[in-house]
């Protein structure tokens, strides 16, 4: 009896870790990817920083206004079905998700 309850500590504890370790070691993952997606798809025409100058384009930075009209449904609705001179971007719910919050971790004032 004693020996099953050392066995489900010990799978409980690695549990735990491998729950801890996912959070530690995934979430910068989330924010590259977001950075790679962020500069390969948008910063042509948003500027590498949100400023609005793009190589393809100038646009409108994503300064305080923008953040106090949108919130995250509303910019990814924008990115996955475009808007205006914007084309929809093909990204799935997952990469979008990392586009949004790798722009509000950076751009956000």
């Amino acid at each position: 009896m004693q020996g099953i309850r050392t066995v489900r500590a010990a799978t409980f504890a690695a549990l735990l870790a491998v729950v801890f370790l996912s959070v530690v070691f995934v979430s910068p993952v989330i924010g590259q990817d977001g950075k790679q997606l962020y500069g390969n798809r948008c910063a042509l025409c948003h500027g590498s920083d949100g400023d609005g100058k793009g190589v393809i384009m100038q646009t409108a930075p994503f300064g305080a206004d923008f953040w106090k009209a949108n919130n995250d449904a509303a910019i990814s609705t924008v990115i996955v079905e475009g808007k205006g001179k914007m084309p929809a971007v093909p990204l799935s719910p997952e990469e979008t998700k990392a586009v949004v919050e790798y722009m509000k971790s950076t751009m956000k004032k």
